[in-house]
């Protein structure tokens, strides 16, 4: 049986667990962003334990219910006895332009991010061995779709990594579906590195993952990212919501 059709199966079983509730909005899903922000006042911190002991921790906070503005840190090989290395601290942030109209129900937000995750974020950088983390501007679309009672939210978009090189040549699209499922979990799918010519097939990344979500205060995560030929990185993120 192939991903797709196994991914597919998941996702009907899941769709038939749904009952009436709706949870919160989301920022991010399991590596791609959404066109939802946090409340001003807000915070959150957001910790990933990612392939080879590595680990990125995120900030942001919310100045404004359409505008957060925040940091991120990474490093590789934190856990374990492989030899630590540090990157270069980022700037992310997020502004909100419409949560949609009656005729057109969708939420645009554009941002500034890091892409992928693990091994799959990096880029070598010969001039700085410090500066080699992914970063780029994008863009999110995110509507809403109702199946059996419940709401359902579908992203797409695209970005452009910039950091620490320019190259608009790797522009991708990113898709993907968040399905709150009941009071506390939600099933997530993503697709990503889907370039803008639909070349090197090889290199498009699927991901599938649960996540606990404790009343949109203390999440926890659980992911499994898929690339033809490659085998199945698994990734970790706590995260936390608060306010001042």
């Amino acid at each position: 049986m192939n991903l797709g059709r196994k991914i597919l199966i998941m996702l009907i079983l899941v769709l038939f667990a749904i009952n009436g509730f709706s949870q919160g909005k989301q920022t991010t899903v399991i590596n791609t962003p959404t066109a939802f922000t946090i409340a001003k006042g807000t915070y959150k911190i957001s910790f990933l334990q990612y392939d080879n002991g590595g680990m990125e921790l995120k900030s942001f906070l919310g100045m404004h219910d359409i505008f957060y503005l925040g940091a991120s840190v990474d490093i590789e090989n934190a856990i374990g006895k492989d030899k630590i290395k540090f990157n270069i601290p980022g700037v992310i942030g997020k502004v909100k332009f419409t949560e949609g109209w009656d005729i057109f129900p969708v939420a645009i937000a554009a941002g500034y991010d890091s892409f992928y995750m693990g091994t799959e974020g990096f880029e070598e950088n010969r001039t700085n061995q410090l500066n080699r983390l992914i970063y780029g501007p994008y863009l999110a679309f995110t509507g809403s779709i109702y199946l059996l009672d419940s709401e359902q939210f579908l992203t797409m978009g695209l970005r452009t990594p910039t950091q620490p090189h320019y190259k608009p040549g790797k522009t991708s699209y990113f898709a993907s579906f968040d399905i709150p499922l009941g009071d506390f979990f939600r099933f997530q799918l993503e697709t990503e590195r889907i370039y803008w010519n639909f070349q090197h097939t090889k290199d498009w990344l699927y991901n599938v993952g649960m996540k606990y979500n404790y009343y949109d205060t203390i999440g926890f995560s659980f992911a499994v990212i898929f690339q033809k030929g490659e085998k199945p990185n698994r990734v970790f993120r706590i995260e936390y919501h608060g306010e001042f």
